[in-house]
């Protein structure tokens, strides 16, 4: 399937990927996030969170078996 953008392709391909902090002035610099099962998003040490798409997101723990 087709993502819609570069990081969810890279996301749904690459296993251990994780996008960069998306905070307009990141406290900690350019830095990778970190999934949080318990938000179902991206989340960066600054305190931003991603928002994928709730459909995105179950089809992402799905592909890589996150529990």
């Amino acid at each position: 399937m087709k993502e819609k953008t570069t990081i969810r392709e890279n996301l749904m391909n690459e296993q251990g990927y994780a996008p960069y902090c998306g905070a307009n002035h990141c406290s900690y610099g350019t830095i990778r996030t970190k999934f949080d099962k318990t938000q179902s998003q991206f989340v960066c040490k600054c305190g931003w969170i991603s928002s994928f798409p709730l459909t995105f997101i179950k089809r992402y723990i799905n592909k890589w078996n996150i529990k």
